[in-house]
């Protein structure tokens, strides 16, 4: 039900998922067909079926929203070192801001570092791009240079703590 309340809520990342299932959903009944046909017990071919079938709607689910994806960031250093976060569902003007920091309980965004704050920062979308806010002591760095607030520009190198990452959009 959570899951349904966030698509109702949230419309613009619907069809993302739609069109992934959908996809997914026509490639693994190709698959769960032929599992099907190829092994020889029936009851085998339709397990290895539905599990080829459940991995296909998870991977383009998953393979739509990244290419479809608008912005976000890409870790660079620390712990999380090449994990990508889909910023899309906070663009929206008047949506939920996204806390950034080291804490699951206070952050949508969590960077496992002892250098960054449970909230270190804040990012808010305003429809076409986001804005970054610092909330530490420590600091929040863009290209080297200490921040408040700031609108993000793509390429833009984000340092929090011992941990560093790149702001990507398509325009």
């Amino acid at each position: 039900m959570l899951g349904l309340a966030e698509g109702v809520v949230g419309r613009s990342q619907v069809w993302k998922g739609m069109l992934g299932g959908l996809v997914g959903g026509a490639l693994g009944g190709v698959l769960l067909e032929s599992a099907h046909n190829w092994l020889a017990d029936p009851l085998t071919g339709k397990a290895a079926g539905l599990v080829l079938l459940g991995a296909s709607v998870g991977a383009f689910i998953s393979f739509i929203v990244m290419l479809l994806a608008r912005a976000w960031l890409e870790v660079t250093s620390g712990k999380l070192k090449g994990t990508e976060f889909i910023l899309d569902k906070f663009m929206r003007a008047g949506g939920p801001a996204v806390a950034v920091g080291s804490s699951p309980l206070k952050s949508e965004i969590v960077l496992p570092d002892p250098d960054i704050a449970p909230q270190h920062a804040m990012l808010t979308g305003d429809g076409a791009r986001f804005s970054l806010k610092d909330m530490s002591l420590a600091g929040t760095y863009i290209n080297g240079k200490k921040i408040q607030t700031v609108h993000l520009s793509n390429g833009q190198k984000i340092r929090m703590g011992n941990t560093e990452m790149i702001y990507r959009e398509k325009r």
